[in-house]
């Protein structure tokens, strides 16, 4: 079996599974299972975090570095679909934020490198980023020629 295959297979097992725990028990906790390292003290930071910059967000919904950072930590508790939707937010408000591109594209990332997620990356590169040049170069080669960097 390839290792795109086995990869695909772990992922659907792992959903299988958490739908089996979310019937067996209604309190299932999606973002404890990302991030296991995190301390309890930890999660209840990140949680405050993303407390204190929704109510920034409340007070001023055009203030993108509040969505960017409330992104970054939905990101860090393992709550992809959350931080994207900041990302997106972030990027609307205000697209010259290269760590917003960076971030989402990372976050679309988080189980394997795709043609999205390396345009997010390289558009942030192309805004002067260097961790995200860097990030290109080592996890987009595949995709530079969907990119327009190499010719057909």
């Amino acid at each position: 079996m390839q290792k795109i295959e086995k990869l695909f297979l772990s992922f659907l097992i792992c959903l299988l599974l958490a739908n089996i725990g979310i019937a067996q028990n209604t309190n299932f906790d999606l973002e404890g299972t990302f991030n296991r390292e995190l301390t309890p003290e930890q999660r209840k930071a990140i949680k405050d975090n993303i407390y204190n910059y929704s109510q920034e967000i409340n007070a001023n919904n055009s203030n993108a570095h509040a969505h960017l950072n409330r992104g970054v930590m939905y990101a860090k508790l393992g709550l992809f679909p959350d931080a994207i939707s900041d990302y997106n937010k972030s990027i609307r408000i205000d697209s010259t934020i290269p760590e917003a591109y960076y971030n989402r594209g990372l976050a679309r990332a988080r189980f394997r490198f795709t043609k999205f997620s390396c345009i997010d990356i390289k558009r942030a590169a192309e805004m002067g980023l260097s961790v995200a040049e860097k990030s290109y170069e080592n996890n987009c080669g595949f995709f530079k020629m969907y990119l327009g960097e190499i010719e057909k």
